[in-house]
């Protein structure tokens, strides 16, 4: 059952409501700028996320860190209560230490976003992927079934390091695309 769009909410009561893993699921009413994303997950992030706009992550419940490309600190630790904001452009990660639980905020109408991942040997990028949905979790979904399929793809051209498929545990970015396209 899709997430109910509304002015306030228990944000961990809602996190029971989640499909899975990194659904950012929108939960602002619509037209509200920033929109709130909700999230909780048990496995890491499968990829960098790269949008075209500023976000900022509200981390409400358990432990993590947050990776960035090009930034520094490239790492950050995350504990309930911080809030990090995420330039325009920045690669992020987040690597949790159990379940986490958060909020970001994204701009309304959603920005351009890519996926990309980089060499854990030398660092170099290994292979990115721009979105072109509409709803981003079926443009991951698909970005990340390409990216498994494809031994080529997870080749770091820098190092030659073959690089295994990237880890989805409890993601269910199908079935929230289908509740986001049918709330609209």
């Amino acid at each position: 059952m899709p997430l109910e769009r509304k002015k306030t909410m228990n944000v961990f009561r809602e996190a029971a409501s989640t499909w899975g893993s990194w659904d950012e699921y929108p939960v602002g009413p619509k037209g509200t700028d920033p929109m709130p994303y909700l999230s909780r997950a048990r496995v890491a992030q499968p990829f960098f996320v790269v949008c075209e706009a500023d976000a900022v992550v509200i981390h409400m419940a358990g432990k993590g860190e947050i990776q960035f490309r090009d930034l520094e600190p490239a790492r950050m630790a995350l504990e309930p209560g911080d809030s990090v904001y995420i330039p325009a452009c920045v690669p992020s990660r987040i690597v949790p230490d159990g379940e986490v639980l958060q909020i970001r905020l994204k701009a309304d109408p959603p920005a351009k976003e890519a996926v990309a991942w980089y060499c854990a040997g030398c660092g170099a990028l290994v292979h990115a992927v721009e979105l072109d949905d509409a709803i981003v979790q079926r443009g991951w979904w698909r970005a990340v079934g390409a990216f498994n399929a494809d031994e080529k793809l997870r080749t770091c051209a820098g190092c030659g390091a073959v690089h295994p498929p990237a880890e989805l545990g409890d993601i269910a970015w199908p079935d929230v695309a289908a509740a986001i396209e049918a709330d609209d």
